[in-house]
C-alpha cells in the first residue's frame, strides 16, 4: 500500500537500537530516581508501578556513567539523522506483541513490554518524529504501525500515515 502511494519500501535495521534503550534507561531512571518523591504523587498507581519496576531493573547511573550516557545520546541522535538521510521514512511496529493481560504488571511483564515497544522508545530517545497508525484489532485490542521520519519532517510521517489510513480505513478506538 505504501508502494502504491509512491513510497519506496525496503527492509533494513535501524541504528543502535540496543544502545538507545540502554542510554534511555540510564538517563530516565536516574532523573526519575532523584525526583521520585515529587513525581510519584502525580502518577496513577499503574504508572508509578511501571516506573518503580523500571528503576529496579535499571538502577540509576552515577555521575560519570550519566555523563557518558548523555554523550552517547548525542551520538545516537546523529546516527539516526544519518540513517534517515538514506531512508526518509521507516515503517515499524508500535509493539512486537499484543498487550496481553493489562491488569498484571510484574517485573517480567514490565521488561517484556519494554522490549515489545523498543522501537517507540528509541525513536523518542532519538527525537525523531513518528506517528502511530492503527492497522487492525487483535483479540479486541488495537494493533498498529509507526511511521518514522527525519528530524523536522513530521509532514512526511503524516502523509504516509494518511496513505495507510486510506488503504486500511479507520478503526474505532476501544471504548
Amino acid at each position: 500500500m505504501l508502494s502504491d502511494a509512491g513510497h519506496e519500501v525496503e527492509e533494513t535495521d535501524v541504528p543502535r537500537l540496543a544502545d538507545a534503550l540502554d542510554c534511555y534507561g540510564k538517563l530516565v531512571t536516574s532523573e526519575f530516581r532523584s525526583s521520585w518523591p515529587r513525581i510519584r504523587p502525580l502518577l496513577t498507581d499503574d504508572s508509578a508501578r511501571h516506573m518503580e519496576l523500571s528503576m529496579e531493573q535499571m538502577p540509576p547511573a552515577g555521575l560519570d556513567e550519566y555523563l557518558r550516557a548523555t554523550a552517547d545520546r548525542h551520538a545516537i541522535v546523529r546516527d539516526w539523522a544519518r540513517f534517515l538521510a538514506g531512508f526518509p521514512l521507516v515503517l515499524g511496529p508500535v509493539s512486537t506483541e499484543p498487550p496481553g493481560d493489562v491488569e498484571v504488571l510484574d517485573a517480567e511483564r514490565n521488561e517484556r513490554i519494554g522490549l515489545a515497544i523498543r522501537l517507540c522508545t528509541a525513536t523518542t530517545f532519538a527525537g525523531v518524529p513518528a506517528v502511530a497508525v492503527p492497522t487492525g484489532v487483535e483479540a479486541g485490542v488495537p494493533m498498529g504501525v509507526q511511521i518514522i521520519g527525519p528530524h523536522f519532517r513530521e509532514d512526511l510521517c503524516l502523509a504516509a500515515a494518511s496513505a495507510v489510513e486510506a488503504a486500511l480505513g479507520t478503526f474505532t478506538p476501544v471504548g
